[in-house]
């Protein structure tokens, strides 16, 4: 059974994610991490792309250009 700190985080994450996306850098790296998944994505107000993969940014995507950080 999980923990019940495993269990509110999986809650707030829910309430941290807009369709399809995190809200958040923060919630992100959680989202992207164990147990939580494996990957998430964050737009900014921008429209600056985000994606992470086991908790470390992995690229930023803007203006049709971009940059790994893999």
């Amino acid at each position: 059974m999980e923990s019940e700190l495993i269990q509110t985080t999986r809650d707030w994450l829910k309430s941290q994610e807009e369709d399809g996306y995190s809200k958040s850098h923060k919630a992100a790296i959680i989202r992207s991490s164990d147990p939580f998944g494996l990957f998430a994505t964050y737009i900014d107000e921008m429209g600056v792309r985000y994606e992470y993969t086991n908790g470390k940014l992995e690229s930023i995507e803007y203006d049709g250009k971009s940059v790994d950080y893999t």
